[in-house]
């Protein structure tokens, strides 16, 4: 594929190309599965296009295509925008990695996969059993973190997004060097808001796109916590994952861990009390 950005004169099939004919110059969002990849695909699609409240699933899809729902891909500009949960690659020159807690990310992937009708437990995901692509969430962490390809990478934590999502949206921003005022600003935090992003997915276009796929359409967007994963598994469970994931939550997590192994001491003092 020619490196240099096709002229903005050509016919739409001329701007057609296989989601591995990528350029240099674009950007990936990555990140493992349920860490806040999609919330990221509609903040990039919203800050860089202006798009409004009425946009729907599939003009997000369009503009920030999916390397994995989709074969091919439309070259609306010269810089274009993708999400992909691969470890990295050469091609991935520019990217945006998305990091959730991995206990918080095994949970939202355990109650995806009961949406999509497989038999799984607490204890079968949280093992790696159903990792992604042969890696679990402390690989791909790694992978990322160990960078073996030089990319420009922004780490961004899902938990700072739901926290203070104004300020990340301002260094997504920075990052790809977006001129844009406060309001506009505020737009994008209002736009990609849970409340909305529900209602986005209620709307005709993402609900086809789930029907066959999950057993209740339009329960893709949960419910964004960070810490749920403590009230609803089992300690023993969770220490199996933090000990396999120990130096990844470690370094990204280390308050998360601390604040975790005091609530693990006072349930089995419960217990044997």
């Amino acid at each position: 594929m020619n490196t240099n950005a096709p002229p903005k004169e050509m016919f739409f099939a001329d701007r057609m190309f296989s989601v591995d004919e990528t350029l240099p110059g674009d950007v990936f969002v990555a990140g493992y599965p349920k860490s806040g990849n999609t919330l990221l695909q509609h903040i990039i699609a919203h800050l860089v296009f202006g798009l409004n409240d009425q946009v729907g699933r599939t003009l997000v899809q369009s503009l920030v295509t999916d390397l994995h729902a989709n074969s091919h891909y439309f070259r609306h500009r010269e810089q274009c925008f993708f999400k992909t949960h691969d470890v990295p690659k050469a091609r991935f020159r520019n990217v945006i990695y998305v990091i959730r807690d991995g206990r918080e990310a095994m949970l939202s992937y355990y109650h995806m996969l009961k949406n999509m009708g497989h038999d799984v437990t607490h204890e079968s995901v949280f093992s790696g059993a159903f990792d992604f692509d042969g890696k679990q969430w402390h690989e791909h962490v790694r992978a990322w973190e160990a960078n073996p390809f030089q990319a420009n990478v922004l780490w961004v934590h899902y938990e700072d997004m739901i926290e203070n999502k104004l300020q990340q949206v301002r260094r997504v921003c920075e990052f790809l060097n977006l001129d844009r005022n406060e309001q506009e600003l505020e737009s994008v935090v209002r736009l990609t808001s849970l409340e909305h992003m529900k209602k986005v997915e209620r709307r005709s276009d993402w609900k086809r796109a789930n029907q066959g796929v999950f057993t209740k359409p339009a329960c893709f967007v949960r419910r964004g916590d960070v810490d749920s994963f403590r009230s609803e598994v089992a300690p023993e469970v969770l220490a199996q994952f933090e000990e396999r994931n120990q130096q990844m939550l470690q370094r990204f997590y280390p308050e998360a861990i601390s604040k975790r192994s005091q609530c693990t001491a006072e349930t089995v003092s419960r217990r044997t009390a």
